[in-house]
């Protein structure tokens, strides 16, 4: 298994990044990044911690202790293991701090190894190749070698008031086919974390009027010639870990990527050229970037209810029957997330490939559960801790002797060490209330896809057809026995969703 400073070795591999104004020579050193590339070798460490082990890791049918990361779970209970693990990255790197880590960047890939037939049956333009070879292949290296994939699926926004628009936007697209691969030219308009991958895995989500040559699926190397990833400005505070606790950790910067005029070999080349089948798979392949986004929503709801309680306990406000009722919100909150987790764990199923995957709608409507609910938590929690969350001292201030008696008059409360309300008080503003907490508040709106898009892409499931399952119950008390003369577009409708189901479940 990979250690950290193996992984940042890795990343001065000749990659161009840029980060705001400044051309980053090395992603593992530079001021802008090397704190969260440094938290990214942390998540890589933790895999080797001996009282870890057998949560972080497991050993495959052939005697290889492996990351959780690789783990392929074939029943609930496995599921269950692989949900623990995923929890426990959240809990050590800081309650959510780091959202896109190696395992769940990796974890979109299951998709593929599940089922990789259609990908290449249903491919446009490849010449007969049989692409399942390299999607197996792909799995393999990044398994083997324990690397970091970053997803780059969203295109540029072009004129949404025409579907004729998307062709002519800068988008990704073949502009060249050899017997050597696909050449590609144009952008990802939003990739995360992609600077401190070890690969970019290129996808695309489907939009009316996208053409054939947008259709690209396959993984490159940030390094490869041509390859340029133009990173916001960072919002990282460096160095400044007592002040900035959470902040402090690194940013993951959001980036644009340009591609002029890169080759894809065939073997990194998952899909090309079918419109109709980047309408149906994208879901399936960030289904378990949902679910695992659902698993670090309910944990940053438990670290919420413990900041409540702990803020409210130091300024002396818990006992007071109105705060305890305000703070009980807190705990529906979370209970009502990890409600969400546990039934779409129970009431799982099982793909093609023989993976037990979680309920699908149960984990998409938590999830949408947590980002229609989130602000409000937010504003509750910043209410409920008043000028704490606002007004205190710098660490600097707090050292200085003249300041420091009228500074801990003002932080001392009926518990807890003055000091300690300091801490509370930072976490709080780092998270909800600094450039840096809105930018991953912004983030969780649209991680994977934006709340529209989740329940956008529910409808499509063949149960939410007017003709599937979930009118059944409906059909029976109104009493009709079957459904008659559906029209050619419901036909439709049920025919590419029944086709969608069958790949995701056996």
């Amino acid at each position: 298994m990979r250690t950290g400073k193996e992984y940042l070795a890795a990343l001065n591999d000749g990659r161009r990044v840029w980060v705001g104004d400044e051309l980053v020579d090395d992603v593992a050193t530079h001021p802008r990044t090397r704190a969260y590339a440094r938290s990214i070798a942390d998540f890589y460490d933790l895999h080797h911690r001996p009282d870890l082990q057998d949560v972080m890791t497991f050993v495959d049918e052939e005697g290889v202790r492996r990351s959780m990361t690789w783990f392929r779970h074939h029943s609930k209970e496995d599921l269950l293991r692989k949900r623990r693990y995923l929890e426990t990255v959240q809990r050590e790197l800081d309650g959510g701090a780091i959202p896109r880590t190696p395992d769940v960047n990796n974890y979109v890939l299951l998709t593929y190894v599940d089922d990789p037939e259609p990908w290449s049956s249903q491919s446009v333009g490849t010449d007969g190749r049989d692409l399942t070879e390299g999607i197996l292949d792909f799995w393999n290296e990044v398994r083997d070698g324990d690397l970091n994939a970053t997803p780059a699926f969203v295109d540029p926004q072009a004129d949404r008031s025409r579907d004729s628009a998307q062709a002519e936007s800068p988008a990704l697209r073949v502009v060249g086919t050899s017997d050597e691969g696909i050449t590609v030219r144009g952008v990802k308009a939003i990739s995360t974390g992609a600077a401190f991958g070890d690969w970019i895995h290129i996808g695309v989500f489907y939009r009316p009027g996208i053409i054939p040559e947008q259709i690209i699926y396959g993984a490159v190397r940030p390094n490869t010639p041509g390859v340029t990833i133009i990173c916001r400005e960072s919002n990282v505070r460096d160095g400044e870990e007592v002040e900035h606790p959470l902040a402090a950790r690194g940013d993951e910067l959001d980036s644009i990527i340009v591609f002029e005029d890169v080759l894809i070999p065939w073997n990194r080349v998952f899909h090309i050229g079918n419109p109709q089948h980047a309408s149906l798979y994208p879901q399936r392949v960030f289904d378990w970037l949902h679910y695992h986004s659902l698993v670090r929503a309910m944990v940053k709801a438990e670290l919420m209810l413990g900041l409540a309680l702990l803020i409210t306990e130091h300024i002396g406000t818990y006992q007071l029957p109105p705060v305890q009722a305000r703070i009980a919100r807190f705990a529906g909150f979370h209970q009502t997330l990890k409600a969400h987790v546990i039934a779409s764990e129970d009431e799982g199923f099982f793909t093609p490939g023989g993976i037990y995957k979680p309920n699908v709608l149960m984990f998409d409507f938590g999830r949408a559960y947590y980002i229609e609910h989130i602000t409000d938590m937010v504003h509750e929690l910043v209410d409920l801790s008043g000028r704490a969350a606002l007004i205190y001292p710098t660490e600097g201030q707090w050292q200085q002797p003249e300041l420091r008696p009228w500074l801990q008059a003002l932080q001392t409360g009926p518990v807890g060490r003055p000091h300690d309300r300091l801490k509370i008080s930072r976490v709080i503003r780092d998270m909800f209330l600094s450039d840096w907490g809105d930018r991953i508040s912004t983030f969780e709106n649209f991680n994977g896809t934006p709340l529209l898009a989740i329940r956008s892409l529910t409808m499509k499931r063949a149960e939410m057809s007017p003709g599937g399952s979930m009118a059944d119950l409906a059909r029976q008390v109104c009493g009709i026995d079957s459904v008659s003369g559906e029209g050619a577009e419901e036909t439709a409708y049920r025919a590419q969703a029944d086709y969608a189901r069958r790949q995701d479940a056996s």
